[in-house]
């Protein structure tokens, strides 16, 4: 049970990424996304403004779900933009197995992105807010019910266990796998597959 939580700004590749990780990990484990932008579509306005507005109450929707799938015995992947401190703090002390991975992205790549994009199926996004310091932190009535009071403050979350450059990308296939090494699930399955048992993991074979 794992919570793999991609972050990055909007237009970095996270939901591809997702999709590419899921797809490496799910023969061997049990994998549910959580796609921000499909949960906004799937739950009603009217539902999310319960708990407050904007990309904070998404965000926390998403790292209560997580919790409760992981603690199901899934392997969750998360894609989301909205990097908030405070939330990122909860997601490391309450969610299990729990691995970040942050997909960084100027703003140039951002823009390339979003006229490929444009160029292939004729969508456009919805303006949202960014990814950065310059995005308040929530209030404590928009945290989650169970988040504990010690996430509101000065404390910050421990770096990222990986980033990624998306200026510069690997083939997605080849990022999925560099994700999916950071998953307990996929390492053991993977070192079953190859034959090693667990003396050889912890011996570092």
């Amino acid at each position: 049970m794992s919570v793999v939580w991609l972050s990055g700004p909007v237009g970095a590749g996270k939901s591809t990424l997702a999709r590419a990780v899921r797809a490496l990990v799910h023969p061997v484990a049990a994998v549910a996304l959580l796609d921000e932008d499909e949960v906004r579509e799937a739950i009603a306005e009217a539902a999310m403004d319960a708990t407050s507005s904007g990309s904070t109450s998404r965000v926390v929707l998403l790292s209560g779900v997580a919790r409760v799938l992981a603690q199901q015995g899934l392997v969750v992947v998360v894609a989301a933009s909205y990097a908030d401190d405070s939330i990122l703090l909860w997601n490391h002390e309450n969610l299990p197995g729990y691995r970040e991975v942050y997909l960084r992205a100027s703003p140039e790549t951002i823009k390339h992105r979003a006229r490929r994009r444009r160029s292939i199926d004729g969508s456009t996004s919805p303006a949202r807010p960014g990814v950065g310091p310059a995005i308040a932190g929530p209030s404590l009535a928009a945290l989650p019910s169970f988040a504990p009071a010690t996430v509101v403050g000065s404390l910050r979350p421990p770096d990222p266990d990986l980033t990624l450059d998306m200026d510069n990308p690997e083939p997605p296939e080849l990022l999925a796998f560099r994700v999916a090494v950071l998953i307990p699930e996929f390492v053991v399955a993977a070192a079953g597959a190859a034959g090693l048992g667990a003396h050889h993991l912890r011996r570092g074979a």
